[in-house]
C-alpha cells in the first residue's frame, strides 16, 4: 500500500462473531454498543417533532424529525401524515421519508401526525417557517462584536431547541458576552463575563488566559482553543443548562455578580437555561493555582451510562512563548441544587499523553458508558487512563467514529504537527478506538527540507467515495508527491491523489455519504474526476475562526445538518436547512449519544459523528438505548 504501514488487528472471535456473513451481505451496520442485559438507558432530550416548512420550487419542502426515542420502541413500524390547515396532503402514511414537498395552492399551518400500528397520533406543534430559506436570528447590540461559537440546548423544555452563543469583542477592553436566542429570533438573556473575560490575572506561562475567559477570544483569552462553555440538561430535568467558567465581575442576567478574594480566582456556575441568572457555582481544582488560570474545555459525558456528567479540561501552559501543556479533567454531577465533584484526572505526560486542541466524549468500548479522548490518548469512564496511542505526539484533530461497517467498534483518524524543533514520527494515523492500537500509519517524505515540511495542519474523515466500502480520510498536504498525500479509503487505501476540501464533514444532499463543509459552503466530491463541486453557497454570511461557522448539526428537521452562519455585518445569525429531496429516513442525529455530545465541545471546531456507521452502504441504523425525563 503506498506510503502506509498497514497492520491488520483482529479484537477476537466474539468481536469478529458480531459481524454475521449475513449481515455484510446485507450491507447492515455493526452491532449498537452498550445493549447487554441490564444496560441502563441514557435519558436524553425530550424533543418535539422538530417540523421545518422551507420554500422550495412551486412550492413548500417539509421535514421533520422521526425520534430516536419512537425509533427504539417502534422500529420501522412507525409513519407519518402531513397537515395543512388541518387537512392531510399525503394519500398513504409516509414510510420511506420524514420529508414531503407541498405544491398545493395556497398557504397554510402545517403539522404532522406520526401513525404506529394504524393509530394515528397527536398533532405535531406548527412547523417553523423559513419564509427567505432561512431562519433570521437577530443579535442584540453590542456593536462590533462577533459570534464565536453557539451551544444547542432546550432551555425552557418546550422540545425546541434554543441557541446559547458566545459574543467576543476581539480586544482587550470589552468583555465576553453569553446569550441565549430562540431560533424565532428572541433574545431570552445576557450574561456579561466582566473585566475576568478580558486581563490577565497573574500565570507564568505562555497564552495565559484571562479567567473568564470564553472561547479562546484575544490574544490574553487563552490558547485560541478555549471553549469553557457547554450547554445540557445535567439533572434531567427537562431544561437545559449552561456551564461556563466564571470570575470577579461575572454579571448575570438579573444584575447578580461573583465576588471573590481574588481577580485570579476561577470557578464553575451553572447558569439556569430559561433565565440566565446562577443556580450555584464550585471553585475550579488548584492543582495549578501556582501557574495562574487554567483555559480548557467543557463537554458532556454520560459516565454511569445514564446521567449526563460535567467533563471541564484545565489546561495551563508552563514556560515562556511555547511552553509545555499541563492538563487535568475534573467531572461534575448537579442534581439540581449541587454540582459536586464526580473524579479527578491529572495526565501524566510521562506517559506520552499529549493534549490537542478539543476532546471527544464517546463510548469507545461499548459499554454504555462515555469515555474522554484527547488525541492521542483516552480516559476511561471511571477517570483512570485507558491508552496511549504508541508514537503519536501533538496534532491539531482527530475523529472518532464507526468508520469501516466491517469492522467491529470505532475507529479514530488524527493528523500530527511538527514545529520548533518536535518533529512528528509520521503525518498522521487511522486506529482502533478502543484499544488505541494503530491500524495504518501514514509516511513522512524521505528527504523533508524542515519541520514545517513534516507538518500536518488539517484532516478529516467522511465517506466521499461510493466506489469504497467505509469511509475515507485525507488530511491538509498539497504536495501530491509525498508518500502520506491523497484519500485514503479504511479498506482499500490510497484512491485518489488530489483532495477534498479538509474542514467538516456534513449531511446536506439526499444520499448517504458526505458532503463537506467549508467556510459557509458545501462542497460535493466527485471521485471520477477527483475534484469538488459546490453544491451550496449562501449570500450575506460569513465565517469565522478556522474557515468555521459557529455551529453545523442536526437541529430540526430530519437527520441532515443545518449550517449556522453570521451575517457579514455581525447584526444576525442564519440558519440554513437543505431542501434536497432524499428517499432516505434514521431518527434524529440529536438523539444518537456519540453525535450529540459532539455538539457539548467546541475548541478547535471538528466534524461530528454518529456511534454507528453511517454512509453509502447504510440499508438500516441500530434502534438507540434511550428514555427521556420522567420530571
Amino acid at each position: 500500500m503506498s506510503g502506509v504501514d498497514r497492520r491488520i488487528v483482529i479484537k477476537g472471535a466474539a468481536a469478529a462473531a458480531a459481524v454475521t456473513v449475513a449481515a455484510l451481505l446485507a450491507g447492515l451496520v455493526s452491532a449498537p454498543p452498550g445493549h447487554a442485559a441490564g444496560t441502563p438507558r441514557r435519558i436524553v432530550e425530550n424533543l418535539d417533532r422538530g417540523l421545518v416548512a422551507t420554500p422550495s420550487g412551486d412550492g413548500t419542502f417539509l421535514s421533520w424529525r422521526l425520534l430516536g426515542t419512537e425509533y427504539a420502541r417502534y422500529g420501522d413500524a412507525i409513519a407519518f401524515n402531513v397537515y395543512k390547515n388541518g387537512r392531510r396532503l399525503n394519500r398513504e402514511p409516509i414510510r420511506k421519508s420524514t420529508t414531503y414537498q407541498d405544491d398545493s395552492r395556497g398557504t397554510g399551518t402545517y403539522t404532522v401526525r406520526a401513525v404506529v400500528d394504524g393509530h394515528v397520533q397527536k398533532p405535531s406543534p406548527a412547523a417553523l417557517l423559513l419564509t427567505d430559506g432561512y431562519a433570521e436570528i437577530p443579535l442584540a447590540g453590542a456593536d462590533g462584536y462577533t459570534v464565536q461559537h453557539a451551544w444547542p440546548g432546550d432551555l425552557d423544555g418546550d422540545g425546541r431547541y434554543e441557541l446559547v452563543v458566545s459574543r467576543l469583542s476581539g480586544t482587550r477592553d470589552r468583555p465576553d458576552l453569553l446569550e441565549a436566542y430562540t431560533l424565532t429570533g428572541e433574545r431570552l438573556w445576557r450574561v456579561d463575563l466582566g473585566p475576568g473575560s478580558y486581563t490577565q490575572a497573574g500565570g507564568n506561562g505562555a497564552n495565559d488566559p484571562a479567567p473568564a475567559a470564553i472561547s479562546g477570544s484575544t490574544a490574553i483569552g487563552g490558547y485560541r482553543n478555549d471553549d469553557n462553555v457547554t450547554v445540557y440538561d445535567l439533572d434531567s430535568d427537562g431544561r437545559a443548562e449552561v456551564l461556563a467558567h466564571t470570575a470577579a465581575g461575572t454579571t448575570f442576567a438579573d444584575g447578580a455578580q461573583v465576588t471573590a478574594a481574588s481577580p485570579a480566582n476561577q470557578f464553575v456556575s451553572v447558569i439556569d437555561g430559561a433565565t440566565g441568572t446562577e443556580r450555584t457555582r464550585q471553585p475550579v481544582p488548584d492543582d495549578f493555582v501556582a501557574d495562574g488560570p487554567s483555559g480548557g474545555h467543557f463537554g458532556i459525558a454520560y459516565l454511569d451510562g445514564e446521567h449526563p456528567s460535567l467533563v471541564t479540561k484545565s489546561v495551563t501552559r508552563v514556560g515562556a512563548r511555547r511552553g509545555a501543556f499541563r492538563v487535568l479533567f475534573q467531572t461534575w454531577d448537579f442534581d439540581g441544587t449541587d454540582l459536586t465533584r464526580r473524579w479527578k484526572h491529572v495526565v501524566d505526560p510521562t506517559t506520552g499523553a499529549t493534549s490537542f486542541h478539543q476532546i471527544r466524549t464517546v463510548d469507545v468500548d461499548g459499554d454504555g458508558r462515555d469515555e474522554i479522548a484527547d488525541g492521542n490518548y483516552v480516559v476511561n469512564s471511571d477517570g483512570t487512563l485507558r491508552y496511549v496511542v504508541d508514537g503519536a505526539i501533538h496534532g491539531d484533530r482527530f475523529d472518532i467514529a464507526d468508520l469501516d461497517p466491517d469492522r467491529p467498534g470505532l475507529e479514530g483518524f488524527a493528523i500530527q504537527q511538527s514545529e520548533l524543533g518536535i518533529v512528528s514520527a509520521f503525518p498522521w494515523y487511522y486506529y482502533d478506538a478502543d484499544t488505541g492500537e494503530r491500524l495504518v500509519t501514514g509516511s513522512h517524505p524521505a528527504s523533508p527540507v524542515s519541520d514545517a515540511d513534516l507538518d500536518t495542519g488539517r484532516g478529516n474523515a467522511a465517506d466521499i467515495d461510493p466506489d469504497h466500502r467505509g469511509y475515507e480520510y485525507w488530511t491538509s498536504t498539497a504536495d501530491v508527491t509525498r508518500p502520506g498525500a491523497g484519500v485514503f479509503n479504511v479498506q482499500d487505501g490510497k484512491v485518489s491523489t488530489t483532495t477534498a476540501s479538509v474542514n467538516f464533514r456534513i449531511w446536506w444532499d439526499g444520499d448517504k455519504a458526505s458532503e463537506l463543509l467549508d467556510f459557509t459552503r458545501v462542497e460535493k466530491w466527485d471521485p471520477a474526476t477527483e475534484s469538488s463541486a459546490t453544491v451550496f453557497d449562501p449570500a450575506g454570511v460569513v465565517s469565522g475562526a478556522r474557515n468555521a461557522t459557529p455551529f453545523y448539526g442536526d437541529l430540526l428537521g430530519d437527520w441532515r445538518e443545518e449550517i449556522l452562519a453570521e451575517t457579514a455585518d455581525h447584526t444576525a445569525l442564519r440558519l440554513y436547512t437543505t431542501t434536497a429531496p432524499t428517499g432516505t429516513r434514521f431518527y434524529t442525529l440529536a438523539q444518537n449519544p456519540a453525535y450529540r455530545l459532539g455538539w457539548t465541545v467546541r475548541g478547535y471546531l471538528q466534524s461530528t459523528y454518529t456511534d454507528y456507521y453511517l454512509g453509502t452502504e447504510t440499508r438500516r441504523v441500530p434502534q438507540p438505548h434511550l428514555t427521556t425525563p420522567t420530571h
